[in-house]
């Protein structure tokens, strides 16, 4: 049956769609959907199948999507890079998961045997026990004992964990002087101005100068300390000599060595003033030694100055001096004289 004329005009319509199709796709890609929207192609029964072909063509591309579809994704995350070294985190506010071969092992498995294996009964701070391996931190490397005479005290620990400077130790029963005593190789002021462990400022630290021997030979050494009134510590409690009862009760101190234990009997408690004794004084000399001390024993007991009866002081004593400030009185220096009697 041939083509009638309506058919061949409705042929011709659809041609001519199909080519104005063709050039709007060619000018912009964005444009077919819009006009496929508005135009309703059909094939009938009476179309060529080359027409209809080429229509169902066109129709299939007009459908397909004019735009790429971009993947999103979260960038791979190491295990080092989140916070979980920082203080206060838990691990359970971030809700992320790594192989258990990524997470620190020696932390979660050993979290304190690198850093202080010590430390598995004593839960004290990791500086405690660094420098204290024993129970109790401020007195390990020193024994208790009732007899004065037979504490030992472990200077290779205190040198070791806490000064190298430490050289010997003064303890002054009735009192809370119980301290390490130092010596700095060039600076004679350092521990007047310097704590322990080396930081600047109060309390300092009881220490001689290098006018002395470190042999405790010398007629006369002198051990320095502030008077703290504010915490009664380092020599403040000097100052309890200057009450009779207390100086005639308390009657030695004590000075340890790493060699040795050396007893001294208080002779004397003498308000003095603040000049240095031993560049102002030739305590080697006898003459310069007894007219000293001549003066130090004729002392009247009264007010702060005690002297005790009974005690032989010669120019061939060892004398240690203790040696302190005085509250209101910048120019003078309270002095506790102790003669070697061991």
């Amino acid at each position: 049956m041939g083509l009638g004329p309506i058919s061949v005009a409705l042929l011709l319509v659809i041609v001519g769609l199909i080519i104005f199709l063709c050039i709007k796709l060619k000018d912009g890609k964005n444009e077919p959907v819009a006009v496929a929207e508005n135009v309703s192609l059909e094939v009938s029964d009476d179309t060529p199948k080359s027409v209809a072909d080429k229509i169902q063509e066109e129709l299939k591309e007009s459908e397909e999507p004019e735009f790429e579809i971009i993947e999103f994704r979260t960038p791979d995350v190491e295990p080092e890079d989140l916070p979980v070294e920082e203080e206060g985190y838990n691990g359970e506010s971030m809700e992320l998961e790594f192989p258990s071969e990524q997470t620190a092992p020696e932390k979660t498995e050993e979290p304190e045997k690198t850093s202080k294996p010590e430390k598995t009964e004593e839960p004290e701070s990791t500086e405690e026990a660094e420098t204290e391996p024993t129970a109790e931190p401020t007195q390990k490397p020193v024994s208790k004992s009732s007899d004065p005479m037979s504490r030992v005290i472990d200077f290779a620990t205190l040198q070791t964990k806490k000064n190298g400077h430490i050289y010997a130790w003064i303890s002054v029963p009735g009192t809370n002087i119980d301290y390490p005593v130092l010596r700095h190789p060039t600076d004679d002021g350092y521990y007047l101005y310097h704590n322990l462990n080396g930081s600047e400022g109060y309390p300092g630290c009881i220490y001689t100068e290098n006018w002395n021997s470190k042999d405790w030979n010398d007629p006369v050494t002198v051990l320095y300390g502030h008077d703290m009134r504010s915490t009664g510590t380092m020599f403040h409690q000097l100052h309890k000599f200057e009450t009779q009862s207390f100086f005639d009760k308390n009657q030695y101190f004590y000075v340890y060595t790493p060699d040795k234990t050396l007893k001294y009997e208080v002779f004397a408690a003498y308000v003095h003033s603040n000049e240095h004794l031993l560049a102002n004084h030739e305590f080697g000399n006898k003459d310069s030694f007894d007219a000293f001390f001549g003066t130090v024993l004729a002392a009247s007991n009264n007010g702060a100055n005690h002297v005790r009866d009974g005690v032989t002081v010669t120019s061939d004593s060892k004398i240690v001096t203790l040696s302190t400030c005085i509250k209101n009185k910048p120019n003078n220096r309270y002095l506790i004289f102790g003669v070697l009697v061991n």
